[in-house]
């Protein structure tokens, strides 16, 4: 045999072993693999995003594409389920937390929180868990989506009806990234 054809057949023998090595051992995300026909295992794709099982939980719930919960997640928080804004400067309502940046009022409105003038540690607490923001969150944006046009309901979603009202249309650029985000993920399959 001549060298090269020595070289590519340690090559074609390393690859081919590299290939037998367990996905995890090579890098690679675990995916589900696929029994006999009819047993219903299913090969799970990689997530577009963190927070993907929860946001496709409650996508489904209330109707709502995923792509645009983690839009809104991403541009409220960053992914962040500790993200905290105190008060918006110039508004009267309240504190926002989570991988949505629920407002008090609205985890109110959901029946998570007592009074928001007057909110406990513990149902700070419960806001931060990435299950119940995305829950509620998803909750407050599905009714805006469903009495309001979109550009509206993503205002609404950010300042709340009565910021709306009072304020209108001051964070056009708020919406233009949760729009730009959104596309982007579901522009990625």
């Amino acid at each position: 045999m001549s060298p090269v054809a020595v070289l590519v057949a340690l090559v074609v023998l390393g690859l081919l072993g590299l290939l037998a090595l367990p996905r995890k051992a090579r890098g690679l995300t675990p995916i589900a693999t696929p029994g006999p026909v009819g047993s219903g295992a299913v090969i799970t794709a990689p997530a577009k995003y963190p927070y993907a099982d929860i946001i496709n939980r409650f996508a489904a719930k209330y109707g709502q594409p995923a792509d645009l919960i983690a839009a809104v997640i991403k541009v409220e928080s960053n992914f962040n389920p500790n993200a905290e804004n105190f008060e918006d400067p110039g508004l009267d309502y309240d504190s926002s937390y989570g991988l949505m940046q629920v407002q008090l009022a609205v985890a109110q409105d959901f029946g998570k929180v007592k009074d928001y003038k007057h909110v406990t540690a513990a149902e700070i607490a419960w806001l931060k868990v990435p299950e119940n923001n995305v829950n509620c969150g998803t909750w407050n944006l599905d009714r805006w989506l469903d009495r309001y046009p979109f550009d509206v309901a993503l205002h609404m979603e950010n300042v709340g009806e009565a910021g709306y009202n009072i304020y209108g249309r001051r964070n056009w650029p708020h919406v233009n990234k949760i729009k730009a985000a959104y596309n982007e993920y579901k522009n990625a399959g």
